[in-house]
């Protein structure tokens, strides 16, 4: 059994006193089990920042697929670090979304990207998931130099109330987002110019939706590039 063995973080002392300190609070005695990080997914995501595509904003979605013999309410926080830029970001059962996928438990989030900086680190990254007692389990993964290049932004057009979507991807999604950004629905983008109407299934887009992003995905290299957002209210 592993007791209170806290996520180093040798890039940086004030940083590891941040999480020292705030791991210190959930607890000091030992767990009956240590958390276990099972299978990892991340994808750094590539947002065009004007409608041209002239530039990009860098983005890390990141999701890890969890176990704890004590139970996942004994999950206490998923740590992802870059070391050598001493960036972080600490997830908690509060903060990160959840996914049951069969007998799994995935925990992660989306949209992880470093204070005033377009472009993420490269380069290797620790993940770090620890329980109430300060037992953890650790990975890691790497972002590789010139992952960006030759990305290319798919691209929606719209005509009356049909979508045409072109993009390079194996696999790209439309999604579908009310006016808080929040996601309405999923569906694959298709081939053929398609009604809104059927890309939704009902005509209930036009109250619910306020706009749609394309998504396009590449799984083998863990790259993913949105549209610029289009607009479907009048």
């Amino acid at each position: 059994m592993r007791c209170a063995r806290k996520p180093g973080v040798p890039g940086g002392q004030v940083l590891a006193g941040i999480l020292i300190a705030g791991t210190a609070l959930l607890g000091s005695s030992c767990s009956g089990h240590a958390p276990e990080l099972v299978s990892l997914e991340y994808r750094l995501n590539l947002r065009p920042a004007d409608p041209r595509g002239a530039s990009a904003s860098e983005q890390l979605s990141i999701f890890a697929a969890v176990r704890d013999e004590d139970g996942v309410k004994d999950l206490a926080a998923l740590h992802v670090l870059h070391d050598g830029r001493e960036t972080y970001w600490t997830l908690t059962p509060e903060t990160w979304t959840r996914n049951d996928r069969g007998k799994e438990t995935w925990v992660g989030g989306t949209g992880l990207s470093p204070v005033d900086a377009r472009a993420l680190p490269r380069g290797l990254y620790r993940v770090v998931l620890e329980d109430l007692a300060g037992d953890s389990d650790e990975t890691t993964f790497s972002i590789g130099d010139g992952i960006e290049k030759g990305a290319a932004f798919p691209v929606l057009r719209r005509t009356g109330d049909s979508i045409s979507v072109t993009s390079k991807y194996p696999r790209t999604e439309l999604l579908f987002l009310d006016a808080s950004g929040a996601l309405l629905r999923t569906v694959d983008a298709p081939r053929q110019p398609e009604t809104l109407d059927r890309l939704y299934a009902s005509p209930g887009w036009r109250q619910e939706a306020e706009t749609l992003v394309a998504y396009g995905y590449d799984a083998e290299r863990n790259l993913g590039v949105f549209s610029w957002t289009m607009n479907l209210t009048p």
